[in-house]
């Protein structure tokens, strides 16, 4: 009997248990759901870096146009050349100055893009200014020492000057007065 009343009291918990697993049984998972947990903060983040690519740097179509004289005004702040450096590009210097690969390759036809070379002077403007050209240096001599027997007259003879420029280049000198080792000045 005893043997029976142990099955008995087996069977019964086996049922409880049994009711029990089926009451607390847990709640099927939608799979859309685990997806859309993960998925939304990913989006999230990546809409918030999207706007803030597009603030800092806004694509062409969002920018102004420059107008031709804002083109001058950018080119007159620039200088009129550019000195490469070691791992300078066209690129790079492009970037720097605000130019364009293009326009720099216009500006600079005889330069070749991948053979940059340190020291290599590149035109930043169409008509770069010519360097200042030097001051010719009047023909002959600026002064004349006058010699014994030598006159305002025998000197223009001798420079091929005419006798009024002399007078008005040495309005101190009187031309009847001169006397040797008097400095008579040929040009300004």
């Amino acid at each position: 009997m005893r043997h029976s009343s142990d099955t008995a009291t087996t069977s019964s918990s086996v049922g409880e248990k049994l009711a029990a697993t089926v009451h607390h049984a847990p709640r099927a998972r939608r799979p859309g759901r685990l997806v859309a947990r993960l998925l939304v903060p990913l989006m999230f983040l990546a809409v918030c870096a999207v706007v803030v690519i597009i603030v800092r740097s806004p694509p062409q179509f969002l920018r102004a146009a420059p107008t031709h004289a804002s083109r001058h005004a950018q080119a007159r702040r620039l200088p009129p050349y550019w000195t490469v450096r070691p791992g300078d590009s066209l690129g790079l210097i492009a970037a720097k100055t605000g130019l364009s690969v293009d326009l720099l390759e216009a500006y600079n036809p005889t330069v070749n893009p991948n053979a940059l070379t340190p020291g290599q002077r590149l035109d930043l403007w169409r008509y770069p200014p010519q360097p200042p050209r030097p001051k010719a240096k009047p023909p002959g001599p600026m002064f004349w020492t006058v010699r014994l027997g030598q006159s305002f007259g025998s000197i223009a003879a001798a420079t091929g000057i005419n006798i009024v420029t002399l007078e008005q280049l040495n309005p101190r000198l009187k031309p009847v007065s001169v006397q040797p080792g008097d400095r008579v000045r040929l040009h300004r």
